[in-house]
């Protein structure tokens, strides 16, 4: 066995082009400092930068003044993302290094819930100022009463969370580990949101709700995790948290990637990442390109269920547009390889556990 062919895969999402893929210890790739040196917009074609993954080292043979080389962490966490240095780090086991072990410290996380919050179990008929939280989130967002106090949601009167909805999240063993605190105070729209200062990326939101052996949904926000009726995970954002890449490569569920329909790149770039470490159940990866111009919540909220889960069944692969789409960005920022277009109604959607229908 080509001994750092596990890295093989991390390099050709990186730079796409890789002579001696799969086939050889030094590989070659085109260096992206030499196009950048010659003003290129496209890689020069003729791989100059040799890795070995063997001694997971890298030299590029043009570049003199000044040398670039070194070792490949330093080269994939230049140019690759998040997700391809994070796929590197855990290879640490087969390096015999723990150079770059990853460690996710638990008890680091220091997170307790505002003193003043009130759960909505508690709220008080009558009293208008609960009122005006109470229809924000009931009239207006239309959450349901079901989802209220499933997810334990709240609000504050006072505090620094002041006229705020306080939604929690907990880890597996049913401790808070963080929450998201959205201002229902109309005066207040500069800055909605108000959440504590935690490291994301030791979170996976609400994971003590999640079935893994059953379709995962991954979204962008709280309010797009409260469209579907379990099994979603809000990113915060429009990346993985280090915990969550983590996890998914050690579980491989079925994924259902939801991002908003402005952040449809984003949406190709994490099937990119997640293409990269489900080898061998690549299929297990899928997409959906929201049909209107807005997010999962304001479909649920104009349109209603009905709407989003019309939505979910247009799960499939990536196709040719797609790619065309990635194809636009910077090429050091491709990753993997697409699919064609294959449409998926069958998906697991009362999270029951059985993925077989998946596709």
């Amino acid at each position: 066995m080509i001994q750092g062919q596990e890295i093989h895969s991390i390099i050709k999402n990186i730079f796409e082009d890789v002579r001696g893929y799969l086939h050889s210890e030094q590989i070659q790739v085109n260096c992206p400092i030499c196009q950048e040196k010659e003003g290129l917009s496209h890689p020069d074609g003729k791989f100059n930068l040799e890795i070995n993954t063997s001694k997971r080292m890298f030299r590029c043979w043009k570049c003199d003044e000044p040398k670039f080389s070194g070792s490949l962490a330093r080269l994939i966490r230049k140019f690759g993302s998040n997700a391809d240095y994070e796929i590197y780090k855990s290879y640490a086991d087969i390096f015999g290094s723990e150079e770059y072990s990853v460690e996710i410290d638990e008890e680091s996380i220091k997170i307790e819930l505002p003193y003043e919050m009130i759960p909505f179990s508690k709220y008080e008929i009558g009293n208008s100022q609960h009122f005006e939280a109470y229809n924000y989130l009931v009239n207006e967002r239309k959450i349901s009463k079901e989802i209220i106090l499933k997810y334990r949601i709240g609000f504050c009167l006072s505090g620094r969370y002041a006229k705020r909805i306080i939604i929690p999240s907990y880890d597996k063993n049913g401790h808070i580990n963080y929450f998201v605190a959205r201002s229902y105070d109309k005066s207040n729209k500069k800055f909605p949101y108000d959440n504590p200062k935690s490291n994301k990326n030791l979170v996976i939101f609400n994971e003590g709700y999640l079935n893994w052996d059953s379709t995962i949904f991954l979204v962008e926000g709280v309010f797009e995790m409260f469209s579907l009726p379990t099994n979603a995970i809000p990113l915060l954002g429009k990346v993985l948290s280090t915990k969550l890449f983590l996890t998914l490569k050690e579980k491989k569920p079925n994924i259902i990637i939801i991002l908003d329909p402005d952040a449809y790149s984003n949406s190709i770039e994490l099937y990119y990442q997640l293409y990269s470490i489900y080898v061998g159940c690549e299929e297990r990866v899928k997409i959906v390109k929201l049909p209107f111009e807005k997010d999962l919540d304001l479909i649920r909220v104009k349109r209603g269920n009905d709407s989003v889960i019309s939505c979910l069944y247009n799960a499939r692969y990536l196709n040719v547009d797609d790619y065309f789409v990635k194809k636009l960005t910077n090429p050091y920022e491709y990753r993997g390889t697409g699919r064609h277009n294959s449409n998926s109604k069958n998906f697991d959607w009362k999270g029951s556990g059985n993925t077989k229908n998946f596709i």
